[in-house]
């Protein structure tokens, strides 16, 4: 027992660190606040404090860092994901290539496997099968594309 009691902030700060490494396996942000915890008890076994405090200082830091920490965290590693866009959403932006001529009246493409009708902006020009594309909105069930513009390699120079 007196080992123990001899070498409490290092076997806190082993279980910190075995606390973190796990947290890397399931990156729930749980187990590191826990490790903070445990580390702040390695800290306060070596500044002399007995069992007791250890332990109320592991307990009350994990809290503090579950409960403030951690959803400050979460918020600002998942804000740019796009959980909160929708899937219509993601599609605006996307560059696809046209399966059939894409007109102001109809025209097809596909979307992860899916088959969209499609149609060019108002005024634009169509875009020819095989030709790419860019979504500019979901209208409907349609997609509202612009035709990427077409080098003409073989054409004269000025």
């Amino acid at each position: 027992m007196e080992w123990f009691e001899a070498n409490a902030g290092w076997l806190w700060f082993a279980a910190a660190g075995v606390l973190a490494g796990v947290e890397l396996l399931t990156l729930d942000l749980v187990l590191v606040m826990l490790a903070a915890g445990a580390a702040a008890a390695g800290a306060a076994a070596l500044a002399g404090a007995g069992v007791g405090v250890q332990v109320a200082v592991f307990a009350a830091a994990s809290l503090l860092m579950l409960a403030a920490v951690r959803p400050v965290a979460l918020r600002h590693l998942r804000k740019d994901t796009g959980a909160s866009a929708s899937y219509l959403d993601g599609l605006i932006g996307r560059r696809l290539t046209a399966d059939s001529p894409v007109t102001e009246e109809q025209g097809v493409l596909t979307v992860d496997g899916e088959t969209w009708s499609a149609r060019v902006e108002p005024g634009a020009r169509p875009a020819a099968p095989g030709q790419e594309v860019t979504v500019l909105a979901v209208s409907g069930a349609h997609l509202v594309v612009r035709a990427a513009p077409v080098i003409d390699w073989d054409a004269p120079q000025p």
